[in-house]
């Protein structure tokens, strides 16, 4: 999965959703976590302006002192906007909290190249539906990872988001469906997972069984079947053979 030049990072990954309650932070927390415990240098950067939450489920409140605008405005470094998970040593660059942030693009672009020689993985929480923010950033990222649930009103949206970004540049997308319960009740629209690929037009990354609620703080993967198929993403990301625990 290397880039090489001026070209996208193609380890840049946009995780996102159509709607938000659909799990998309969480489960860019676990995959970080599998990543991160496999020795990659993994930095996750919310983008989602007004929507910070990953410092809370990484169990990092108290430390966030700085956000991604102070940064790219100069107001500090971007090592001082850095948090660190110890558990896993991955990176949190926490969202900005003015909903209507919006960088210059060569701001963005400066902070790519500076990530590009010092991460393996850059994972982007990007907030929910389709912001400002995202048309900036779909040209230089590599891969979308759209997260749904089985519902038909999860599964459209994230199908409009899907074609946004395709229609910005960014047409590499793998779809993830979270919350699968163990007893799906078939809709006349929705009748199994195949549905749910099919309207949101996306290969399938995984499917991630309902979870009895959010993880500890601090805790990237859960211990359980949720947990188990996150870290499976996570190794499917780096081109391991890893079986999905649920089947469409």
């Amino acid at each position: 999965m290397g880039s090489g030049g001026k070209g996208p990072v193609t380890e840049s990954l946009m995780f996102a959703s159509g709607k938000g309650g659909v799990g998309k932070s969480t489960l860019c927390a676990g995959v970080a976590g599998g990543l991160a415990r496999r020795g990659r240098r993994v930095l996750v950067v919310e983008t989602g302006c007004g929507f910070r939450s990953l410092d809370i489920l990484l169990g990092l409140p108290a430390r966030a002192v700085f956000d991604l605008s102070d940064a790219l405005e100069g107001r500090c470094s971007l090592g001082d906007a850095i948090l660190v998970h110890e558990a896993t040593q991955l990176r949190l660059i926490p969202a900005p909290g003015d909903p209507f942030y919006l960088p210059r693009p060569e701001r963005l672009e400066a902070f790519f190249h500076w990530a590009r020689d010092r991460w393996d993985f850059l994972l982007l929480d990007c907030g929910p539906g389709f912001s400002s923010l995202d048309p900036m950033l779909a040209p230089l990222c590599g891969l979308a990872v759209l997260t749904a649930t089985p519902e038909e009103a999860a599964a459209r949206c994230a199908a409009r988001v899907s074609a946004l970004l395709a229609r910005e540049g960014l047409d590499r997308q793998r779809l993830v469906i979270q919350r699968v319960p163990g007893d799906l009740r078939p809709t006349s629209v929705i009748r199994d997972l195949h549905d749910v690929i099919d309207l949101v037009g996306a290969r399938l990354l995984g499917a991630v069984p309902e979870q009895p609620g959010l993880p500890p703080p601090g805790e990237t993967l859960p211990q359980d079947l949720a947990g188990r198929e996150m870290d499976a993403i996570a190794r499917r990301l780096l081109g391991e053979q890893a079986e999905l625990l649920l089947y469409p």
